[in-house]
């Protein structure tokens, strides 16, 4: 009996044993595979875990440089009738851009136009609206073929604005960029920079300048005169003239070439505030097709009763331009027409 008990003792004390060593081989195994992950350590708790895989992220970012725009305001004379243009334009080989800023009304309609020598560019606009601070910007692609001598106006006409905007404006704009037009026998107004550029492939850079007009004394007169300046530029012979003619008057100028009867010499315009303008002409002498030319004429016309010409000019020199008068006046069919014949010599 004293030997069965020693023996089932002896039993008993070999499974605690094995239990033992079953639990201290698991914690061990445990043990080894939170080291091999990472896992906390020694002393190592949650949050200090944290913060070490945190400083690891900081020690491989690197500081970027940066500045906080800041939001422009409003012109202080936002929603005057007299307007402000400023801005830089950019051509750069086929696109013309602009950015700039005004103090017209926010939402106000702005127009890019883009009119090419080269011949009728159809579509040839942009139109945005003005930010609540005052600032737009437009831009145009012009198509491959174009190059040479392009007009770009940015404008403003109250006449094509929503509702609200047209009423502020209509009829009381002030200041230098301000100019009239005629459409549907009617007058308006409208804010306009002009500026006349070539397309070459290249970049070109201008600002948008206020215009600066000296208008004649006898601004107006019927009594017409007109000095002209001849320059050449690129395929054109550039035809600049001061006159006391009334804004917004057609002018058109062609080449008369001795034994030729030619109709695409020939450019227009529409005079500025101040009677002057600028017209181009393609040179005759770079056209191969002209053999021995010595000299030509240039031939500055303006015709009142040219369908062109709105109802102001004819107010002013009759609908047949019966009110002219002048060294250049001449009647054609009952009709009177100011002309003014310059006769250039070609250089050998």
């Amino acid at each position: 009996m004293v030997r069965c008990k020693r023996l089932l003792f002896m039993f008993l004390a070999l499974i605690i044993l094995f239990l033992a060593a079953c639990s201290s081989n698991n914690e061990e195994q445990s043990e080894t595979e939170k080291q091999s992950s990472g896992s906390i350590q020694a002393g190592e708790t949650e949050d200090t875990k944290a913060e070490k895989v945190e400083k690891e992220a900081v020690d491989n970012t690197e500081e970027v440089s940066f500045e906080v725009n800041q939001v422009k305001e409003a012109p202080e004379d936002q929603g005057d009738s007299e307007v402000r243009l400023e801005g830089e334009f950019q051509i750069d080989n086929k696109l013309v851009s602009v950015k700039g800023m005004t103090n017209l009304l926010p939402e106000s309609k702005l127009v890019l136009s883009i009119e090419s020598e080269y011949g009728l560019l159809v579509g040839g606009i942009d139109r945005t609206e003005v930010n609540e601070n005052g600032e737009f910007e437009l831009e145009y692609i012009l198509p491959d073929e174009v190059e040479g001598i392009v007009h770009i106006e940015v404008k403003f006409e109250p006449a094509n604005q929503y509702v609200e905007i047209k009423n502020h404006y209509l009829n009381q704009l002030g200041g230098s960029f301000v100019r009239n037009y005629a459409k549907s026998n009617e007058i308006y107004q409208k804010v306009s920079f002009q500026q006349s550029a070539t397309i070459d492939g290249g970049q070109h850079n201008f600002s948008i300048t206020e215009p600066s007009w000296d208008l004649p004394e006898d601004y107006g007169n019927p009594k017409v005169w007109i000095e002209p300046v001849i320059e050449k530029q690129d395929d054109y012979v550039v035809v600049k003239i001061n006159s006391n003619i009334i804004e917004d008057t057609f002018i058109l100028a062609r080449a008369d070439i001795p034994n030729y009867i030619t109709s695409g010499f020939q450019g227009y315009s529409y005079t500025d505030p101040d009677g002057s303008t600028v017209l181009y002409v393609k040179d005759p002498e770079k056209d191969s097709r002209i053999k021995n030319l010595t000299e030509y004429d240039i031939v500055i016309t303006m015709d009142p009763s040219h369908h062109n010409n709105g109802p102001h000019v004819t107010e002013v020199y009759g609908e047949n331009g019966q009110n002219l008068a002048g060294d250049f006046v001449n009647d054609e069919d009952e009709t009177k027409v100011v002309e003014q014949t310059i006769t250039i010599t070609v250089e050998e």
